[in-house]
């Protein structure tokens, strides 16, 4: 079951590699910024955290979206994603992971309502 989840944006890759095998990702941190330092050490803000772009009906990487999050302006920007919580292995150790279905952009329609 999907989920609706905001990022920022802070980089987007995709295309299609030699081979013709699409890539799609996007580099993001969360909105709301959390202090985590411990013992008197500061720690503070997110850490950035690459997320990929899947086609819902296919399950391969969807350059389409990606093009669609370029073509918004969405750069360093607030997105509401929808995607899919998962808990896989990363080199090993299991994280949870969130894959991307799926892209809505407030700031655009701030800037309808403004005009």
């Amino acid at each position: 079951m999907s989920q609706q989840t905001q990022f920022i944006v802070l980089h987007i890759s995709a295309g299609f590699m030699e081979d013709g095998t699409p890539y799609a990702g996007v580099e993001v941190i969360n909105p709301y910024p959390k202090s985590t330092g411990m013992k008197g050490n500061i720690q503070y803000g997110s850490p950035a955290v690459k997320l990929k772009l899947v086609d819902r009906s296919t399950g391969k990487p969807n350059v389409e979206l990606a093009r669609k999050i370029e073509q918004a302006g969405a750069y360093l920007q607030t997105v509401n994603f929808e995607g899919v919580w998962e808990v896989g292995k990363v080199k090993g150790v299991e994280q949870m992971t969130f894959t991307i279905l799926d892209a809505q952009f407030p700031h655009l329609e701030l800037n309808k309502k403004a005009s």
